[in-house]
């Protein structure tokens, strides 16, 4: 297979996916929905990742998927087409980090070289206290430049994506997102009860507050509310529009709930 050919999702691929995905949504490590869990199994699949294997290279990022440094080299590596690479760490003379300078060269002869700096970062405003650029600012350096030099030189081969950091994300110094998993709060228990308090005196005085109560008109009926249509991306695959479809109905973006899915449904039978 050459490395700008997709890998087809045949139905059995399919099926595999719509059975994982709830159980990626549910297992809360990889902070997605089900859907979105699904469209990130399929864009692995297309681009040769395993499906379990995507979730760690493949990141939903404020409603759109990024690719992680380490996941672009690992498909740039097994795509057969890198011709050379050259990863070259500058310091200064007490060792602290500079920038990184990296060059990519494909086997059709296109080449291509970058240098990124702490100066830059700086620039660009990404150097904050106690973060990953503050204390790992070579590797953050070095997986900047990584990832320019894949747009320009390997675009097909890591899907068109960009990385986490570029879409907003804080990241680690390995340029993997930082992912936070809110666990469900407790309801706080109740405090117990006072076995000295006085029943029988508490039930006199409800009985009495019942008989004094005026009598409550019973309520109108209320009108039978219409549902409310309802879709999700297993419906809209099952329909026969593919990811790429999807995600241009919905500005570049994976529909994260089902009135997305429906919105995109009905841009999609408008385009037909």
């Amino acid at each position: 297979m050459a490395s700008r050919d997709l890998v087809p999702v045949t139905g059995n691929v399919w099926q595999v996916i719509k059975d994982i995905a709830p159980v990626a949504q549910a297992s809360r490590m990889f902070a997605v929905s089900e859907e979105q869990a699904a469209i990130v199994m399929l864009k692995g699949h297309e681009l040769g990742l395993g499906l379990v294997a995507a979730f760690e290279f493949i990141h939903v990022i404020n409603g759109k998927p990024s690719i992680s440094p380490k996941g672009a080299l690992a498909l740039i590596h097994q795509s057969g087409e890198l011709d050379s690479l050259s990863i070259i760490d500058n310091e200064d003379d007490q060792g602290n980090a500079l920038s990184c300078s990296v060059v990519m060269r494909r086997t059709n002869g296109v080449e291509y070289g970058t240098t990124y700096s702490v100066a830059d970062a700086a620039k660009a405003g990404l150097i904050k206290p106690e973060g990953a650029w503050t204390t790992y600012p070579g590797n953050m350096c070095r997986w900047r430049a990584v990832g320019y030099c894949a747009d320009v030189v390997f675009p097909d081969v890591i899907g068109g994506m960009t990385r986490p950091e570029e879409l907003g994300a804080m990241v680690t110094g390995e340029g993997e997102p930082v992912i936070i998993t809110v666990e469900p709060r407790t309801a706080d228990p109740q405090p117990a009860e006072d076995p000295a308090s006085d029943v029988s005196t508490v039930s006199e005085r409800l009985g009495q507050l019942v008989q004094e109560a005026p009598a409550r008109p019973a309520p109108a009926p209320e009108p039978e509310a219409r549902a409310a249509p309802t879709a999700t991306l297993a419906t809209l695959m099952e329909a026969g529009y593919n990811p790429a479809e999807i995600m241009a109905a919905n500005n570049g973006a994976i529909p994260a709930t089902s009135a997305e899915c429906v919105q995109v449904l009905a841009k999609l039978k408008e385009a037909q």
